[in-house]
């Protein structure tokens, strides 16, 4: 799921390969590697990858998609804003995901 995930949000973000290694400081190939599940993700790789796309590293590991889906739209190239805007993002994500959870819930009930 991990490998599956970071493709698909750094598609939604249209960062290439290449660019995602070089932030990393590993090859292309490697990049390719992990998006197909073929070489283990570093958990240090992990956490940049997270921090880049504006996440929690938990959330790449989600099978959901429907909440996939509701993170990849909150994933976004962060060097345009300002702390303040990072603050009130994050807080409005927390505020979806958390009702996103309920309705899961009570929708198996």
């Amino acid at each position: 799921m991990l490998s599956k995930n970071i493709r698909a949000m750094r598609e939604s973000l249209g960062y290439t390969q290449a660019e995602i290694a070089k932030y990393l400081g590993v090859t292309a190939s490697a990049v390719n590697q992990y998006e197909n599940d073929a070489r283990s993700i570093p958990a240090e790789s992990v956490s940049k990858i997270a921090l880049l796309f504006n996440v929690d590293e938990y959330e790449l590991y989600q099978e959901n998609p429907q909440q996939q889906q509701l993170l990849s739209a909150f994933a976004f190239r962060a060097n345009e804003f300002i702390e303040e805007d990072m603050k009130s993002i994050l807080a409005f994500k927390k505020i979806v995901l958390n009702y996103f959870h309920l309705s899961e819930a009570l929708s198996h009930e």
